[in-house]
């Protein structure tokens, strides 16, 4: 069949070359008019509803291409089984036998363009076009924020520095205008006893002249007579000369220059201009999605808790003796809590050790992430009652937040840590400045664990061996109890659906919770090898649930639903 559908397929077939009018989606086949005509009265498919080659040839590739024929036996779909929700042909539902709910594909698709489901997508479609169009306001609205506000902190950077310079500059104009004054002075002395020395020098030639003139021209008398008064200049000049020694016109000056103590340390206690850091807050634009809508496909249904499967990806020993805490980064890592260490340990995507920090007096209980480098270990002694905000990278505490109750589970949500607390509920807490706010007061025991999805708040309860959930306010929607198959919960995991996972140690088996709390199945037991599973988390990236136990075990599983 050629690609473009252009030609008649069954003149093809003759060898005839046909343009082709029309398209049977049923049959799969392009006719002319005339092939069209007798496919109408044909028995087989006078019912089949054909289109316009032109209507066929405008769909999207991804739709055209869709087969209604069998990949495994090359027949049309006739059935659809509703327990699978697989579609079947006559030899499929060989395969099928004993399966309720087997109906034709006829009455599946029947009206599917004037269904709930097709109005409920084309609604879900437009709203996510609102969605993504108010999203990319928002974005382009705060990247113009963000060059504002750098362009704002250039001008304080030029600002500071301009004031700086303006007190540099008046202080160097002080200080220069200071060792003008002392080096004038100076230079005025010593200027006016050159000059006096000159005078000497010239005097002193002179009498040296005179005492020649005397010897070869002047008479005795006037010899005597001009002896006289040459000696006595010369008396007084010498006698000057010896003076100046004793005064400071011939003192050697050396000018000392000091500066400030201040300007001194000015390089080494000023290392930085300022320091830069973007403060995040949680992103506030709710989406819009259509009131009761189904996520399914045309045809499909939600399945069952019945239908979810795990599959084991890989088991780990990690040499850790009591888990009490686990949870996946954003980048992949995995971070384990050790309460008898009091080690929190990093490990890499594949589960080699990256690095160890101890923090024995703090005893981390439950462990989640604020980003990559930032986690947050609860505390449940009584020396060390509260949170501990911990920068994975230099193994350090970087913050401590004290409660008045012992911490267990905990989870970080739209930019708060909820923690639960025995004796005293659930509450949340502001890792920036600290500040906590009661959610549920209540007599919460020892060794409860919490997990948030879709602003609802999941919780164990190993006294009363429940399972609660409640809206983000404390108000309560479910508690799940049944000690047949829930005993001593601890660990807690929501998927993607808002299916519930919970660990029961005490029955050495996982067990999942439908979202409305009505249902329930046992996943896995001693057999799948639990040991007292304790810590759980979901990856919402990888679509896996980690369980692990309470001594060295991790097992990973990809969910299957």
């Amino acid at each position: 069949m050629a690609a473009t559908h252009n030609l008649c397929d069954i003149c093809d077939q003759r060898h005839v070359t046909k343009s082709s009018a029309f398209w049977c989606p049923e049959c799969e086949q392009a006719f002319c008019d005339d092939c069209n005509t007798y496919h109408g009265f044909s028995k087989l498919s006078k019912h089949h509803v054909t289109v316009s080659i032109k209507d066929h040839l405008a769909l999207s590739s991804s739709i055209s291409q869709i087969s209604n024929m069998c990949m495994e036996h090359n027949e049309q779909y006739q059935m659809v089984c509703q327990a699978h929700d697989e579609l079947l042909c006559l030899k499929c539902i060989e395969n099928h036998d004993g399966c309720k709910g087997i109906i034709p594909t006829s009455k599946i698709i029947e009206n599917v363009k004037k269904s709930s489901l097709f109005q409920e997508t084309q609604h879900s479609l437009k709203d996510i076009n609102g969605n993504i169009k108010a999203l990319r306001s928002e974005l382009n609205k705060q990247l113009g924020s963000i060059k504002q506000q750098e362009e704002t902190i250039f001008a304080q950077i030029s600002d500071t520095r301009n004031k700086i310079n303006d007190h540099l500059d008046t202080l160097e104009k002080k200080i220069r205008n200071e060792v003008a004054e002392v080096t004038a002075k100076l230079n005025y002395d010593k200027n006016q006893t050159l000059q006096i020395l000159e005078s000497k020098n010239d005097s002193t030639k002179n009498a040296e002249q005179q005492i020649k003139d005397l010897e070869m021209y002047a008479t005795d008398i006037q010899t005597y007579l001009g002896l006289r008064h040459i000696s006595a200049g010369a008396a007084a000049t010498e006698s000057y000369l010896k003076s100046i020694f004793g005064d400071d016109c011939m003192t050697e000056i050396t000018l000392i220059f000091k500066t400030d103590n201040k300007m001194d340390n000015i390089i080494d206690e000023v290392p930085a201009f300022g320091s830069i850091k973007a403060q995040k807050s949680p992103f506030q634009l709710p989406l819009v999605t259509y009131k009761n809508k189904q996520a399914q496909l045309v045809g499909s249904r939600l399945k069952s808790i019945t239908e979810i499967k795990l599959r084991l990806r890989k088991t780990i020993k990690t040499k850790l003796l009591n888990i009490k805490g686990i949870v996946v980064l954003p980048s992949g890592n995995i971070i384990l809590t050790d309460y008898s260490s009091g080690n929190v340990v990093v490990f890499s995507t594949d589960w080699k050790i990256l690095n160890t920090g101890s923090f024995e007096s703090a005893f981390p209980v439950d462990v989640t992430y604020i980003d990559n480098k930032t986690v947050v270990t609860t505390s449940s002694t009584e020396t060390c009652k509260g949170v501990n905000i911990i920068d994975i990278n230099t193994e350090n505490v970087i913050k401590f937040i004290p409660t008045i109750a012992l911490c267990y589970g905990i989870t970080y949500h739209n930019g708060s840590l909820v923690v639960c607390a025995s004796t005293m509920g659930i509450f949340k807490v502001d890792p920036q400045n600290g500040a906590s706010t009661d959610i549920i007061t209540t007599d919460l025991p020892s060794w409860s664990y919490i997990e948030m999805f879709d602003d609802k708040i999941y919780y164990t309860n190993q006294q009363t061996e429940t399972v609660n959930c409640c809206d983000k306010n404390g108000k309560a929607i479910w508690t799940f109890k049944d000690k047949n198959i829930l005993r001593n919960p601890h660990g807690i995991a929501v998927d993607n659906s808002g299916y519930v996972y919970i660990a029961c140690s005490t029955l050495h088996r996982v067990v999942v919770v439908s979202p409305d709390g009505q249902q329930n199945r046992q996943l896995l037991s001693s057999d799948n090898g639990l040991e007292s599973p304790f810590a759980m988390h979901y990856d919402r990236n990888s679509n896996c649930l980690l369980i692990a136990n309470e001594k060295q075990t991790v097992c990973t599983y990809e969910i299957i639903n």
